[in-house]
């Protein structure tokens, strides 16, 4: 096999596994109380925008499309890590710079801590710094609410007219 062929069969095989990650993502709360319970839904909904329009760093224009969560992507719990993949989603619809990325995931890694052993918060963190990666195009990415670019943005609030 040249090496070419090996480049573009390597190529094929990472696009088939982005595609087939991304398709396990959801698009709808997946967690109780919030696929369910519309109200609860809509309440959560609305506590993630105000904790985006307050931003991490100063006001922020919340993302164009609704709040969603499936608490750990990708993860398997007991229902103890849900509370800290709830904050941790709505921080990464929202999205923001590196150090903010930076902020809520070492938070994360902090509330799994104190509820799970060390080695799931470590291995938690890990996952969620390669995977949540923004040059990913998936729906669990920093800054999923927002349509996909590869990088980081600051999406600050417009300015309030006096």
């Amino acid at each position: 096999m040249s090496a070419g062929s090996r480049v573009r069969l390597r190529t094929i095989v990472w696009l088939a596994l982005a595609a087939a990650v991304a398709g396990c993502a959801p698009t709808r709360h997946t967690i109780e109380p919030y696929r369910s319970h519309p109200a609860a839904g809509a309440s959560i909904e609305a506590r993630a925008e105000a904790i985006c329009e307050q931003g991490f760093v100063g006001p922020r224009t919340p993302p164009e499309t609704r709040f969603v969560t499936d608490g750990c992507s990708l993860w398997l719990d007991d229902g103890w890590g849900e509370p800290c993949c709830v904050e941790h989603d709505i921080r990464y619809w929202c999205g923001g710079g590196a150090k903010e990325r930076r902020a809520a995931d070492a938070s994360l890694r902090a509330c799994v801590d104190a509820n799970a052993p060390g080695w799931v918060a470590e291995m938690m963190w890990l996952g969620v710094r390669v995977g949540g990666h923004p040059i990913f195009p998936t729906p669990y990415r920093w800054g999923y609410g927002r349509a996909y670019r590869p990088w980081y943005g600051e999406y600050s609030a417009p300015p309030h007219e006096p």
